[in-house]
């Protein structure tokens, strides 16, 4: 019988928390539970399988970590009781909770939200976008969108607008020039 663990690393920010989940799922056999986010810029990453494969994802996880952040701490439970498993797994109900990357399931790279704007390239024939890609747009945050809306060739707003637009007109910017790649570029579509 397989005994299973239950592997914590505590990260200064999400960068480093992301390079210690790639890591530590690249390292051994395990599944990344998911991320908690803590107050004061912490983020909490864990990982389950075999007690081994564990120890190792959370050495390996923690050195990768440490080489673009900060480690707060690293623990490793050998046999958790399972209404401890049940908080993890609480928390992987939304997309909001799910960090690139930490899909058990083996979801390919190419079918997260694609912040370039490359995958949506061929969305192509509906000339307002498509409802599900508003829904898409409504769900990332202000960040997100502003990172988006840089990298989107053909928007109207540039710069400092970019960096003081809100969500909406973010979203509508980015619609806008992504429905105005296929036809022209004027500004003020609407």
């Amino acid at each position: 019988m397989k005994q299973e663990a239950l592997g914590m690393i505590e990260t200064r920010g999400l960068v480093a928390s992301i390079e210690a989940a790639d890591a530590g799922v690249k390292a051994a056999n395990v599944r990344l539970l998911g991320y908690e986010k803590v107050r004061g810029g912490l983020v909490m990453v864990a990982f389950t399988g075999e007690v081994a494969a564990v120890q190792a994802s959370v050495d390996a996880g923690c050195a990768a970590a440490a080489k673009v952040g900060t480690v707060i701490s690293r623990h490793v439970i050998p046999r958790p009781e399972a209404d401890l498993r049940m908080l993890f797994k609480g928390k992987r109900s939304g997309p909001d909770h799910d960090p690139p990357g930490s899909d058990p399931s083996g979801t390919s790279p190419e079918e997260y939200p694609d912040l370039t704007g490359e995958k949506g390239q061929d969305l192509g024939p509906d000339p307002e976008g498509s409802p599900s890609e508003a829904l898409d747009l409504e769900s990332m945050t202000v960040g997100e969108l502003r990172k988006l809306a840089r990298m989107t060739p053909g928007i109207m707003i540039k710069g400092r607008e970019i960096s003081r637009a809100n969500k909406e007109q973010l979203i509508q910017e980015i619609i806008r020039a992504k429905a105005g790649s296929n036809t022209d570029n004027t500004p003020n579509q609407s």
